[in-house]
């Protein structure tokens, strides 16, 4: 018995067109479905062979369920009077197999060259756009004053000898300096004019030295701090308090509120 061909050049007879190199299981599938009818022609793909009928090819005639059944392509040029080879203008010079429209509504033929691949494109430029964003609304967020409504006025606070207050002043649009004191005292001048948050937490447990019970922690600046300043100080302050060594924290605003 002759080796079954991987592919079959098709040959449309009643729309005289011709659909090279398809695969043997899309030709048989073309065939049991009705799209091949059995006066199709087909051939080993890449050959000069004579064209043979559907109907008396061997690989294919029992696939022949529903002649009745068969739709061809629409008519496009003149049958050819030959049936053992079409017109040479019939035969386009490269001809890929294609869809053909289908019996049945929602049926798809698939080419075998399909592929499932997800196109990561679109999910890439959504994601790009959604990063670009949160960086933008974090950068507003870091230069954004310091929300009244969660600070209090340092006249409305309790005059408590033992509070402990960390002040917050800029020295220009972007730095800022620390300083610690305990009660009204002025700070001393090694916990005055600190340039970092940790020099500021240093001076802290110098001045936490002694205590008899876990002081209160204020956080005083402007108002037009950024709100960034405050938040990281608070960060610094939460295991204190978790620990017991600190009493509470509270931001507070060294100016008076308008009236």
């Amino acid at each position: 018995m002759a080796a079954i061909p991987k592919a079959f050049d098709v040959w449309f007879v009643a729309a005289n067109t011709v659909y090279k190199a398809v695969p043997y299981n899309i030709v048989a599938d073309w065939t049991q479905q009705g799209r091949l009818s059995r006066s199709d022609k087909v051939r080993p793909a890449g050959t000069t062979t004579a064209w043979v009928a559907v109907g008396d090819n061997e690989l294919l005639a029992d696939y022949l369920a529903r002649p009745s059944a068969a739709i061809t392509a629409p008519a496009a040029l003149p049958v050819p009077e030959s049936e053992d080879a079409a017109p040479a203008e019939a035969l386009p010079a490269e001809a890929a197999p294609v869809e053909l429209p289908d019996p049945e509504p929602g049926a798809r033929v698939r080419r075998p060259e399909d592929d499932d691949e997800v196109d990561m494109i679109p999910l890439i430029d959504i994601s790009m756009v959604l990063l670009v964003f949160f960086i933008m609304i974090q950068a507003s967020g870091a230069l954004a004053p310091v929300d009244v409504p969660e600070m209090k006025y340092a006249g409305q606070l309790t005059n408590d000898p033992d509070a402990i207050t960390i002040t917050i002043e800029k020295l220009n649009t972007e730095d800022v300096y620390y300083s610690v004191r305990v009660g009204n005292v002025a700070p001393k001048p090694s916990q005055d004019m600190l340039q970092r948050p940790e020099d500021a937490l240093k001076a802290l447990n110098e001045a936490l030295v002694g205590t008899t019970r876990p002081p209160e922690v204020r956080i005083a600046c402007r108002k037009d701090l950024p709100r960034e300043r405050v938040y990281e100080l608070r960060r610094e302050l939460e295991p204190l308090r978790k620990k017991g060594i600190i009493n509470s924290t509270v931001a507070t605003v060294v100016e008076a509120p308008e009236k």
